[in-house]
């Protein structure tokens, strides 16, 4: 049986990386609110 890694990595990846984008939405917010460049 052929196993499929790229499935398995999006179904593991999704969250993880709606949590990073959320994690940098924020961060990047606040920096802004504090008056930082980026």
């Amino acid at each position: 049986s052929k196993k499929k890694p790229r499935l398995f990595w999006m179904s593991a990846m999704a969250p993880l990386t709606s949590v990073i984008l959320g994690t940098l939405l924020s961060y990047l917010t606040h920096a802004d609110e504090h008056g930082i460049q980026v």
